[in-house]
């Protein structure tokens, strides 16, 4: 058990090591100034959302396929919804139990 600790604390301490190594070198040999590289990230960030959006939206080829997965999610989320309510409902039921059993005790 003691040699799995030090294991895991070698580890933590390896991967903030290199956590701080990498964003030392990173600072000091990267190609662009700050402000233009935050340009370059937040363009690539707006090109993903819209590609997103474009997928998200989608073409009319790609209705059938976006009308099947969201009738599947609705399916999924609906099951999800009953098997919780039956879950609540017996954790309830168990509960009544619990404090019919210790009103009984105490009587």
């Amino acid at each position: 058990m003691e040699q799995q600790d030090k294991f895991y604390k070698g580890l933590f301490f390896g991967a903030m090591l290199g956590t701080v190594g990498g964003t030392l070198m990173g600072l000091l040999f990267a190609p662009y100034k700050g402000s233009e590289t935050q340009q370059i990230i937040s363009g690539k960030v707006k090109h993903a959302i819209d590609k997103a959006a474009e997928y998200y939206e989608g073409g009319e080829n790609d209705d059938a396929y976006s009308n099947e997965a969201k009738k599947r999610s609705q399916d999924i989320i609906t099951t999800a919804r009953e098997e919780a309510k039956k879950i609540l409902d017996e954790a309830n039921s168990i509960i009544k139990d619990i404090k019919g059993h210790a009103k009984a005790e105490e009587n």
